[in-house]
Order: C-alpha cells, then structure tokens, then sequence
C-alpha cells in the first residue's frame, strides 16, 4: 500500500502549504501525512482530504490498496450458494499476502487507518 497524497497534491498544482492551509490543518501536520510519518486519526479525514483533492479514498492509497472492487476482481463474485465463510478466507488469506508484502511504513500506515476506522466518531480524537 501506497500513500499517494503527495502525487496528488502535485497534480492539483498546490505546495504544501498550500494543500495544508486551504485544508485548515498545520504544516507539519500535513508534511506527516505525506511522509507516511502519521495518518489523519479522524477517519472522516480520510474522505475529506479525497474530497478536496478531486479523488476517491482509495486513489489516495494508490494501486496497492485491497478494496471489495479489487478482491471481487481477483476472485469473483461469490456464488450465492458458496459459504460466506470460504469466501471471507479467501479475501483474508489476499489480505494477509498483501500485508506480508509491505514494509514496515507500509504496515504501519495499514495500522493506523484500521485504528481510525474502528473509532466510535464520537469519540474520535482532533485531526493532527
């Protein structure tokens, strides 16, 4: 998995102070998320900074990112009568390969935004 936003900053012709003023967050704070150092932990934050920058959430993990689409792609749409078990092993077993690939950023960025998705938004901490 690959965070993308600086690419994407770039295509929208904005620096980063810019993308991190119009955005309503510090500088630093933004540099972090580009440099993979922190990720947003508001898991709205993820859909806003998609938003902002023309793009869907999944553009902002690049190509790496395992979503329903790609599984289904990959395995096909399950057959109504195949045990929805099998076919969560199959997805788990994509996802633990992917996850075997990645380096250590990478798992860490995994980490991070499954912490933010599992948050009770109303008790999300602030946006970095």
């Amino acid at each position: 998995m690959l965070f993308e936003l600086k690419n994407i900053r770039r295509k929208a012709g904005l620096s980063q102070e810019e993308a991190a003023d119009q955005l309503g967050v510090p500088i630093g704070t933004y540099r972090n998320w580009e440099q993979m150092k922190t990720m947003p932990r508001d898991r709205g934050e993820l859909p806003r900074l998609a938003r902002f920058f023309g793009v869907t959430v999944e553009d902002l993990f690049g190509e790496g990112l395992v979503t329903p689409g790609t599984l289904n792609e990959q395995y096909g749409t399950p057959e109504p009568q195949e045990p929805v078990y099998r076919v969560i092993d199959k997805r788990l077993e994509s996802i633990e390969r992917a996850y075997e690939s990645m380096n250590e950023n990478g798992r860490h960025v995994l980490h991070s935004v499954a912490v933010s998705l599992s948050r009770d938004p109303a008790n999300a901490p602030e946006v970095e």
